[in-house]
């Protein structure tokens, strides 16, 4: 009974199911598929019907996939892949489909752009699409099947997604050239020399927001040897947080790639550590996810760049 009836799940099923998975709601995904939400409800119905098992909870308005829809998931979405790839198996372009990429901010602000526009000009694919997004948002839409591949600049915690290491980056200690630093920092400045952690005490810092890779590195490399400092502002995006430090509300703590033209400019200046601070970028990708030719050739290039260096 169970084999007839699975025998009868159809693709137009699987992708209704894949698209309320992703959109949370029936009138989202009805307008992602440009059907109506009848159309939707129908065939999310028969195919919970057909299974006999409900895919999603209810949830204030949502529909939140459930342990059989988690189950699902994986499946329809690796068939909807791999039946995307026999439809192009004998067009002139291998690399069809769409790469949906993600990448933290300082990553997505000043890396993926370069590295964007050198694949596509040797890879004759569709126009990817891009979410800008701190650390653990990514981690969680990878988990979600809403991303292919993310760019971080944080730790990723979870055994379900793989992260491969990628590029080296530096943080700075930031400081604005028109406000009055303690005489401590002053002096230093002043004769080149490198800062100490107990100079940097009881002083404001402007900060990015909780769950972002600046953050994190923040909270790792600097605060614990910094036994009193307080919050200035705290904010969610870096040009930003350049702002404010440039205004005056207090120091900064960002990647290299962030702040190298407002200090090449005069607005910021670089606090000279002897320790410097490097973080890890890396690679994430949903582990036993299927991974069409187009995400794999994009993959490979993403590991063999490098930034062009200034």
């Amino acid at each position: 009974m169970t084999i007839e009836l699975s025998s009868t799940i159809t693709l137009k099923q699987l992708h209704v199911f894949c698209a309320v998975a992703n959109c949370g709601s029936i009138t989202l995904a009805a307008d992602k598929l440009f059907v109506t939400k009848a159309a939707v409800s129908i065939a999310l119905n028969t195919l919970e019907q057909q299974l006999g098992q409900p895919l999603f909870d209810r949830i204030k308005n949502r529909l939140v996939l459930n342990t059989q829809g988690l189950t699902l998931l994986p499946l329809a979405d690796e068939l909807l892949q791999r039946m995307n790839r026999i439809g192009t198996l004998f067009s002139e372009n291998k690399f069809a489909g769409t790469l949906n990429i993600g990448a933290s901010v300082t990553i997505g602000n000043h890396l993926l752009p370069n590295m964007l526009a050198g694949f596509l000009g040797e890879v004759d694919c569709q126009r990817p699409l891009l979410k800008i997004e701190n650390t653990a948002c990514l981690a969680a839409d990878l988990l979600a099947y809403q991303l292919d591949i993310a760019f971080v600049e944080g730790h990723i915690y979870d055994d379900a997604l793989e992260v491969i290491p990628w590029l080296n980056d530096e943080m700075h200690i930031i400081a604005s050239t028109h406000t009055r630093l303690p005489s401590r920092l002053t002096t230093k400045l002043h004769n080149h020399e490198y800062i100490k952690n107990d100079e940097l005490e009881d002083l404001p810092w402007v900060l990015r927001e909780v769950n972002s890779g600046t953050r994190e590195q923040f909270n790792q490399q600097l605060a614990p040897h910094i036994h009193k400092w307080r919050i200035g502002l705290e904010l969610n995006s870096n040009e930003a947080v350049v702002n404010a430090v440039a205004a005056g509300i207090g120091l900064g703590f960002m990647s290299n790639l962030s702040v190298a033209d407002a200090v090449d400019n005069g607005r910021l200046i670089a606090l000279k550590r002897q320790q410097p601070c490097t973080r890890q970028l890396s690679i994430v990708l949903l582990k036993n996810r299927y991974i069409s030719p187009l995400l794999q050739c994009f993959i490979e290039y993403s590991k063999n760049w490098q930034p062009a260096l200034d």
